[in-house]
């Protein structure tokens, strides 16, 4: 007979570590249902505080939404405009490829100009100049900006352009492109509705502005450079290669003085909205009552928890 049986026969464990093999029984579906039971009636005994934590939860995220303020959306939906310019710009890249080239003419595709276009939209310079234009600075920073006086409020540091073009570009200014139907949305966020559909429009009144008058600048610098090298050549098909590049130059200025939507062009432009976008309220209080509903609960576990291992040390 083993030492575990002689200990076992009289009626004691044996002392030290112990040894053999053991089979954990898990928890029988009687015993989660008393533990489920158990629970449940530890939070109906504590219903006034689980009312409590919800209640002011719900208040508190009641005067957090209210002391917010309203921010309204305003979008406009562009097209990027499409040259159709592949097939004349295919001639170009065969015939005088490298002469175009020093002569700074574009002969990509036109998925490189619509890409162009968009990045020229969501870049930091567009941004910058934007924000310099509608002086902006003011209103970004109205928290610091005294009204009346028409000045930054004395001890408040005054805002630098490059804060003002962050904030801008990260909380204010949103672009979205839809890779499946190749329309971009431009959203602004503000709280004034009026303000928020003049800077979508007006953003896109500039980009457009901006890279028509880049065009023209581009193809009068071409032009002026071709016509140089034009009377440096005698060779014939050199000449008519030339003259086809002026040619494709003259009609790009042409349509960049006469085309307004030179880059993008409005789908639907941005009105003042009637609704605010943010903040949901609902949905902050709800959100507030159910942390407050869940703080209610772990307390009344937790204080159940440290009140029955007292109570199992004072037996002891």
């Amino acid at each position: 007979m083993t030492a575990f049986h002689r200990e076992s026969s009289s009626g004691r464990l044996p002392a030290g570590e112990p040894t053999g093999y053991f089979v954990v029984i898990p928890a029988s579906a009687d015993d989660q249902a008393a533990d489920l039971s158990k629970a449940a009636s530890i939070l109906g005994k504590s219903w006034k505080l689980l009312l409590s934590t919800t209640l002011i939860a719900a208040i508190s995220a009641m005067a957090i939404s209210l002391a917010m303020r309203n921010v309204y959306r305003a979008q406009v939906l562009i097209a990027p405009v499409v040259q159709g310019r592949d097939g004349s710009a295919g001639a170009l890249r065969n015939q005088l490829g490298g002469l175009a080239a020093l002569a700074g003419i574009d002969v990509g595709s036109s998925g490189s100009r619509k890409q162009e276009s968009i990045a020229t939209l969501s870049s930091g310079s567009l941004a910058r100049d934007f924000v310099t234009a509608e002086n902006m600075l003011p209103e970004l920073f109205s928290d610091r900006w005294d009204r009346n006086g028409g000045r930054w409020q004395l001890g408040a540091k005054q805002p630098t352009l490059d804060e003002a073009v962050r904030k801008f570009t990260k909380t204010v200014r949103f672009i979205r492109e839809d890779h499946a139907t190749g329309l971009v949305t431009v959203a602004v966020e503000w709280y004034s509705p009026d303000l928020a559909a003049r800077w979508a429009n007006g953003l896109v009144s500039m980009v457009n502005e901006r890279l028509r008058t880049e065009a023209t600048r581009d193809a009068d610098h071409s032009i002026e450079y071709l016509n140089k090298e034009l009377a440096k050549t005698n060779v014939v098909e050199i000449r008519q290669a030339i003259y086809k590049v002026i040619e494709e130059q003259v009609n790009n200025a042409m349509l960049a003085n006469v085309q307004r939507e030179y880059a993008f062009r409005v789908i639907d432009p941005a009105v003042p909205p009637e609704l605010k976008f943010k903040p949901a309220r609902a949905l902050m209080v709800i959100v507030g009552a159910l942390i407050g509903l869940l703080i209610g609960v772990l307390t009344a576990l937790i204080r159940h928890a440290f009140r029955g291992g007292g109570s199992r040390h004072a037996l002891a």
